[in-house]
């Protein structure tokens, strides 16, 4: 198996995503450790360059090449919340609705915590519905910011 990472400078620190295969397996904050073993770094990766493209206000999705892991709750809460606007935010139970299960709002949340691909999986857009913010993988600053710029560029 090859293991490449790759990582793209962004108001929010550096992120390194884990290419295993050609296919980004994980997407890593500034403060998250690296997976230990022989990794190959090359930040020249279309990673780098949709970050950079994302941030910039230029791209509204990204066309990387992921693995969607876990059971098919997960997948469906992930491809739910694939589909939610650039600039816009859902509730958990929103996600709930749309991923087919309507009573699960707190397995979406959990989910959410756990997701492997931040960013790319637009979990920075799932908000509590009362308090329109919750907590978040990467920091309430990093999602803060996130959201932010997804205004500032709608």
């Amino acid at each position: 198996m090859t293991r490449v990472v790759c990582r793209a400078k962004t108001p929010i620190g550096v992120l390194t995503a884990l290419y295993e295969d050609g296919v980004i397996r994980r997407v890593f904050f500034p403060d998250e450790a690296l997976p230990k073993g022989s990794l190959t770094i090359d930040d020249s990766l279309d990673f780098n360059i949709q970050m950079s493209e994302y941030f910039s206000g230029k791209r509204r999705a990204f066309t990387l090449p992921i693995l969607i892991p876990g059971t098919q709750f997960v997948q469906d809460v992930y491809r739910a919340t694939l589909m939610i606007p650039y600039g816009e935010v859902a509730s958990y139970s929103d996600v709930a609705f749309a991923a087919g299960y309507p009573r699960a709002m707190r397995a979406v949340g959990t989910a959410m915590k756990n997701i492997p691909l931040p960013v790319l999986i637009p979990c920075h857009r799932v908000v509590h519905k009362a308090a329109k913010k919750s907590a978040y993988r990467g920091g309430i600053g990093s999602k803060n910011v996130l959201l932010n710029l997804e205004l500032q560029y709608k």
